[in-house]
């Protein structure tokens, strides 16, 4: 914890959450938030996921883990906590299966910074009903050119100058918000093949993230 609170320059916080290598929807994350109205920031407890059910009664929706940057704005169910409670979503990295929109065999891959620093992933948060756990939507954008050989979608991760306006509580200008944050380059990724035990939530260990020879376990 000490480590994240260092780098998103956060108050201390009263919650650890063990270290997970399989994070799966329902689960718990961290996300960092402004802290009240002012540009100090907090890390939270979120569950990752929203229920569509604790803002509509009779929503038959299955809960909602990403939501488009592209019409995130516009989206009734999401519009208004990205003007008002946008958070972000720190990770080592994340996995994204290659081959899903084709019928083709679906191979996973481990995608994380050259560098191998921590990830900001955007997120947009909401309250838990009646006081209960807040949860976390994590925004998603068109693939970069790296990673539209894997998948044609990916998280929507932001770099440090960008994590000020972002999480700025007086910035209510969606359309500006997201002129802003496009006019900025993608980060620099690198992948590789893991095992396709990954795809079972509960196969959570620190060898999912290893590579495994390409094309090898099929």
């Amino acid at each position: 914890m000490s480590k994240l609170e260092t780098l998103f320059s956060t108050q201390p916080s009263s919650r650890n959450l063990s270290p997970s290598y399989n994070v799966a929807p329902s689960a718990e994350v961290y996300g960092v938030v402004a802290a009240g109205g002012s540009r100090e920031r907090r890390i939270e407890v979120f569950q990752w996921g929203l229920d569509p059910k604790w803002q509509t009664a009779d929503s038959t929706s299955s809960t909602l883990i990403n939501a488009r940057f592209e019409t995130v704005d516009v989206k009734p169910t999401f519009s208004d906590a990205f003007k008002h409670r946008r958070c972000l979503v720190p990770a080592d990295g994340f996995y994204e299966w290659q081959g899903a929109q084709k019928r083709t065999r679906r191979r996973p891959f481990y995608i994380y910074k050259s560098d191998h620093a921590q990830l900001a992933m955007a997120g947009i948060w909401e309250p838990g009903p009646s006081k209960g756990q807040a949860s976390v939507v994590i925004l998603t954008r068109e693939s970069d050119i790296f990673m539209s050989k894997i998948h044609n979608r990916m998280p929507l991760t932001l770099n440090t100058s960008l994590w000020d306006e972002w999480l700025d509580p007086t910035m209510d200008d969606s359309v500006a918000l997201k002129r802003l944050v496009m006019s900025e380059s993608t980060e620099v990724f690198d992948a590789h093949q893991v095992d396709p035990k990954v795809g079972n939530p509960q196969h959570d260990r620190p060898e999912n993230v290893a590579p495994v020879p390409a094309d090898t376990l099929w």
